[in-house]
């Protein structure tokens, strides 16, 4: 189970409930929970938690992202990801650091290297 408070010292900023569909872009400072359905793109340099009930489709963009729900799409870390079980995560993650449960399911790409992970743009680190 994700104890997100204990491991980041505070609380949870904001929340999207269990029952919950939300479709678009989400930006933010803190501590982002999502319980219900996401679907869109996600930015913050901060930390973002996928609970158990949660269903994302999603291009992430964060400092941090732990998942123990459903995932599909893209994440780019430049902390790290951490998967929980009962996780069920699909697509590509990068990240210089990936921790993972014994009974999560992935099925996808990993690139890890160092922190120096690509921004969702694309480009290149001479284009910047």
């Amino acid at each position: 189970m994700l104890k997100v408070a204990k491991e980041t010292g505070g609380g949870i900023d904001a929340f999207l409930g269990q029952n919950t569909s939300f479709n678009g872009t989400l930006v933010f400072e803190g501590i982002v929970r999502l319980d219900g359905n996401f679907e869109g793109n996600v930015k913050s340099n901060d930390t973002l938690v996928i609970a158990e009930s949660g269903n994302v489709n999603a291009q992430i963009e964060s400092g941090i992202v732990k998942i123990s729900g459903t995932f599909d799409g893209l994440i780019v870390a430049k902390n790290k990801v951490e998967l929980y079980k009962p996780a069920v995560v699909s697509g590509t993650i990068r990240t210089p650091v990936l921790k993972m449960e014994e009974g999560v399911i992935f099925n996808g790409t990993l690139e890890m290297d160092n922190g120096r992970n690509k921004p969702l743009t694309g480009k290149k680190e001479e284009e910047k």
